[in-house]
């Protein structure tokens, strides 16, 4: 008899209503996925009331062994209206033998085995990145998650190491799927977009003190005060505490030049990285970070964090910089947009440097986790909780 297709089931509420962070993790996902000669049978979890952004044919399920499962429920009710019904997601699915929950909302599941995705432990730091009650709910969230999965899919290193550090993961448990960036390529024109009227940098991140952009400013500041003709883009939605580096640009002697655009659709996000002269990314802590590798494969170079994520994702193939110090911030841009060798070179090394982040290959390696999720047996999991 034919091996037994396996079933998964996946949290895919963010991928219909999000277009940053988790939201484009789990489209795209799930699109390369379905293009897999070995993909599985995918029942997606789409219970959120939330009105959704895209099409199926946008989301790249309207063809393909995906069964979009929605009804329009709030999420903070989602749990009760499941107790009542005694269904966990699996069942909400149509069955499975798997259930993959892609973000931190642990949904309860009655008999699959569990993965969850991990996307970051910064929530467990005491330095001010977030809302004090939204990092101890999180951390709540992942310690749970952290139990009751049979696997832990990371997508780097850096965070595989943080989860086992900081939530107790056992590192047997831990996967890595390596997020992808090639999706910045289909909204690219074959000849390519025109040079904008004035130079730019850019900045594509959520605004909120861990991003860094009041050091962003500062260095600006000094890259103005130079003489340099550009301007300073920035791409994103308002995040916790924006209000701290909209004060400092309102007294900003750059404040003119300085552009807000607000959260774009990935056509012109794409347009945005082409065009720019360089991006700057200089977070203060990132579990992945997309922008650099997307501006990366759109052949315009970076000038970013030599720690946490970004130093591995990015090594050799940025201008890499203490995020604490403005001067490094401000020197390496000046360097980058001064020095046509090194910046021509950083455009080569950083496309090859993407092309190694493609979609294919992170869906190639959660379907792996998923088969090493199955194979686990009740014995191994026993073993393994008995050793934390």
């Amino acid at each position: 008899m034919p091996p037994v297709q396996l079933q998964v089931g996946l949290d895919y509420r963010s991928a219909l209503v999000n277009r940053e962070g988790i939201g484009r993790y789990t489209r795209e996902l799930v699109r390369a996925m379905l293009q897999l000669d070995e993909s599985p049978l995918l029942g997606l979890f789409g219970y959120t009331f939330a009105k959704r952004k895209f099409t199926d044919a946008e989301l790249g399920i309207a063809q393909g062994k995906a069964r979009l499962m929605r009804m329009r429920i709030p999420s903070r009710v989602l749990p009760w209206v499941m107790e009542k019904m005694k269904r966990g997601a699996d069942d909400l699915v149509g069955g499975c033998h798997l259930y993959h929950h892609t973000q931190p909302s642990l949904l309860a599941v009655s008999r699959a085995k569990e993965i969850v995705t991990i996307f970051d432990a910064i929530y467990t730091l005491d330095a001010g990145y977030m809302d004090p009650e939204a990092a101890e709910r999180m951390t709540a969230v992942a310690l749970k998650q952290v139990r009751r999965a049979d696997r832990i899919l990371v997508p780097c290193q850096f965070v595989g190491a943080d989860i086992v550090m900081a939530l107790g993961a056992h590192p047997s448990k831990i996967a890595v799927a390596e997020l992808g960036c090639d999706h910045v390529l289909r909204h690219m024109p074959a000849e390519g977009f025109p040079a904008p009227k004035d130079p730019y940098l850019l900045t594509v991140s959520r605004i909120d003190p861990r991003k860094n952009h009041v050091r962003i400013l500062q260095a600006f500041e000094r890259l103005v005060a130079d003489g340099f003709p550009h301007r300073w883009l920035i791409a994103g939605p308002r995040g916790w505490q924006a209000e701290i580096f909209e004060r400092e640009l309102d007294k900003s002697p750059a404040k003119e030049r300085v552009e807000y655009v607000g959260d774009v659709s990935d056509a012109r996000l794409t347009q945005l990285y082409c065009q720019a002269e360089a991006l700057l990314f200089p977070s203060l802590n990132e579990g992945f970070g997309l922008p650099p590798l997307e501006s990366m494969a759109c052949g315009t170079p970076v000038v970013t964090s030599h720690v946490t994520a970004t130093g591995e994702l990015c090594e050799g193939a940025a201008m890499m910089v203490e995020p604490a110090d403005v001067d490094d911030i401000y020197l390496a841009t000046k360097k980058l947009l001064t020095e046509r060798d090194i910046y021509d070179e950083l455009v080569d090394l950083g496309r090859e440097r993407a092309a190694l982040y493609t979609w294919e290959n992170c869906a190639r390696k959660t379907v792996v986790a998923y088969q090493g999720a199955m194979t686990q047996t009740e014995e191994d999991s026993k073993r393994l909780y008995s050793s934390l």
